[in-house]
C-alpha cells in the first residue's frame, strides 16, 4: 500500500503549537520500565509484592479482601524535587475486582483503592514478614493475576521531563481558543478542531502528546477528562500515570482493558502538605 503523503505544517499551526507549548510548559517526571533489574520489595516498580510498615493495617477491600499493589514509588532512591516528597514510600493500591478497583459513581472514594504514604521506610522489613500478612504479589500463580493490569512486575526509574497540556485535557478547549483569539482575532468555531483544518489537528497531536507513564505532567485519556465534571476540577495534579505498554517480546507490561490508561489526581495543596486522602483515581480504554 502506498504511504500518504505527509503535508507540510502551515506556518499558522506552527504559531498556535509554539504558543500552547510556552503557555503550558512544566516539569514534570517520566517512569521508565527496567526489565533489566529485578525489583525487591523495596524498589520503585509496577506490580509485586509491596513494601509496608508491620505497624500499619494492610489496606482491604470493602469485602475484607487485601488490595493489590499496582505501584510504588521510593523517593528515598529517586532525585525528584518538591512538591513530591522528597523521602519515603509512596504507594498504589487496587481492590481486586473486574474493574480494577475503579468507582465509577465516587471516583476520589478510597474504599476500592487506596493510595498510602510511608514517611520513613523500615528497612528490616522482609518478603517473607509481608507475605506472612497474607499479601499476594498477583503473579500469574496466584487467583488474583486477573484482577490487576500488571501483567509482570518490573522496576521502573524516574527521569526528568517537560510536559505540554495535550487535546486530552478538559482546560485544552479554552487554552487554543484564547491563543487563537490572541494571534487571529475572532474565534466563532465550537471547538479548535473545527477551527483547525484535518492536517493541523494532525500536526497538533504528533507535536503534543501526554502518553506514558508519568508523574506531574499533564493527563491522556482514551475517553474523557473526568475533570469535565466540576466537582473534580480540585484535583488539578497528576500524581500518577500509568499507560499501557507492550513487550518488544514475550509477556507485556501493563494493560488496562484494550490498552488504555490510568489516572491519580491530587489537588496541588494537598500534594504539597503531604496529604493522600483526597485523591481521584480513574482509567478508561478504547
Amino acid at each position: 500500500m502506498k504511504k500518504e503523503a505527509q503535508l507540510p505544517p502551515t506556518e499558522r499551526i506552527e504559531k498556535i503549537v509554539a504558543e500552547i507549548k510556552k503557555r503550558t510548559k512544566k516539569d514534570a517526571y517520566k517512569l521508565i520500565i527496567n526489565p533489566q533489574l529485578t525489583p525487591t520489595v523495596f524498589d520503585s516498580k509496577f506490580g509485586g509484592l509491596p513494601y509496608w510498615d508491620m505497624s500499619k493495617p494492610y489496606p482491604t477491600s470493602p469485602d475484607g479482601k487485601k488490595m493489590i499493589l499496582l505501584a510504588q514509588i521510593n523517593f528515598d532512591k529517586s532525585d525528584v524535587k518538591e512538591p513530591l516528597p522528597q523521602s519515603g514510600m509512596l504507594q498504589f493500591f487496587i481492590a481486586p475486582d473486574d474493574v480494577y478497583g475503579m468507582n465509577f459513581d465516587m471516583p476520589d472514594a478510597q474504599d476500592t483503592f487506596r493510595v498510602v504514604y510511608h514517611k520513613d521506610i523500615d528497612t528490616t522489613v522482609t518478603a517473607e514478614q509481608i507475605r506472612a500478612l497474607g499479601v499476594s504479589d498477583a503473579s500469574s500463580d496466584t487467583d488474583e493475576y486477573e484482577y490487576t493490569p500488571i501483567c509482570q512486575e518490573v522496576a521502573v526509574d524516574i527521569q526528568d521531563t517537560i510536559s505540554y497540556m495535550s487535546a486530552s485535557s478538559y482546560e485544552f478547549e479554552d487554552i487554543v481558543k484564547s491563543i487563537a483569539q490572541d494571534l487571529y482575532g475572532d474565534y466563532k468555531c465550537k471547538t479548535y478542531y473545527d477551527f483547525l483544518t484535518k492536517e493541523e489537528n494532525d500536526y497538533l497531536f504528533e507535536e503534543i502528546d501526554t502518553i506514558g507513564h508519568n508523574m506531574l505532567g499533564y493527563p491522556f485519556f482514551t475517553q474523557d477528562d473526568p475533570r469535565y465534571n466540576e466537582e473534580y476540577r480540585k484535583y488539578d495534579t497528576v500524581l500518577l500515570q500509568i499507560d499501557s505498554e507492550m513487550a518488544d517480546k514475550g509477556k507485556d507490561y501493563v494493560l488496562w482493558g484494550d490498552c488504555g490508561v490510568c489516572n491519580f489526581f491530587i489537588s496541588q495543596e494537598d500534594l504539597k502538605n503531604g496529604d493522600f486522602s483526597k485523591v481521584l483515581y480513574n482509567w478508561d480504554c478504547c
